[in-house]
């Protein structure tokens, strides 16, 4: 078996990934999944009777998606900063995902049909990402899942765990809509780091979007310099967030 990183990779340093994380991770090996999946009729009730589905957010990057605004969250955690009123929704959810050794993220997902994400790498691979089928259409091909080169379906109630550090895109040609939960989980061996990890990925994603939105912020990247300061800024941020827990 391939000796695993000691460091964890990271998207901003420039290039693709070339660690040894497997495409999928077993479920199996973790003692919390078993929980997880039992409750994901919890989850997908409680989704429909919350009316928070009227409040699911187009995805930061309107590009990733084939079709705009099609490709949808509503966040309860994200890189370690929660959301008071989601949670408040959705209070079973967050009971059953919240005590997750390593959780640092969990939101609910939307794909329309007849839309796909293009293919994406994520921000690190110190992480676990897990998607929980909630509304699943059909299987591969027509609904379905790749990571590097390893095509799977999703299905109600099962929990796909992978390395998003890879190559991957997921998309729905059916004529229904596909719910999932996706949740991130540090790897054991970065869980004494979970802060240091989140902050840098947060504020680079914050970023990376406000970059596209946000005069002050392409002006202060425009010049020398600019690019370390707006890091700088966000980091602080992130770090205040991450303090207060929201």
């Amino acid at each position: 078996m391939p000796e695993r990183r000691c460091e964890p990779w990271f998207a901003d340093e420039g290039g693709l990934y070339s660690g040894s994380e497997p495409f999928f991770y077993d479920p199996g090996q973790f003692v919390w999944t078993g929980r997880l999946c039992d409750g994901w009729t919890v989850v997908r009730d409680e989704l429909g009777l919350s009316g928070a589905t009227k409040d699911f957010q187009p995805y930061m990057d309107a590009d990733m998606a084939s079709r705009p605004d099609r490709w949808r969250t509503f966040g309860l955690m994200f890189w370690g900063v929660r959301s008071s009123r989601n949670i408040a929704l959705l209070p079973r959810t967050w009971s059953l995902v919240r005590d997750i050794p390593g959780l640092v993220a969990c939101s609910l997902n939307l794909l329309e049909p007849k839309t796909s994400i293009k293919p994406h790498v994520g921000n690190t691979d110190a992480i676990m990402r897990c998607h929980l089928g909630l509304a699943i259409p059909d299987a591969a091909p027509r609904c379905g899942f790749r990571v590097g080169s390893e095509t799977r379906s999703w299905s109600n109630g099962e929990l796909l765990m992978f390395c998003d550090a890879h190559e991957h895109t997921a998309w729905n040609n059916t004529d229904q809509a596909r719910y999932v939960m996706v949740i991130d989980v540090m790897r054991d061996e970065f869980l004494s780091r979970t802060r240091e990890i989140c902050t840098r990925v947060r504020s680079e994603i914050r970023l990376n979007a406000d970059l596209k939105t946000v005069p002050w912020v392409r002006a202060l990247c425009g010049v020398r310099g600019g690019v370390g300061a707006a890091r700088a800024l966000y980091r602080c941020e992130t770090r205040y967030r991450l303090a207060v827990g929201e």
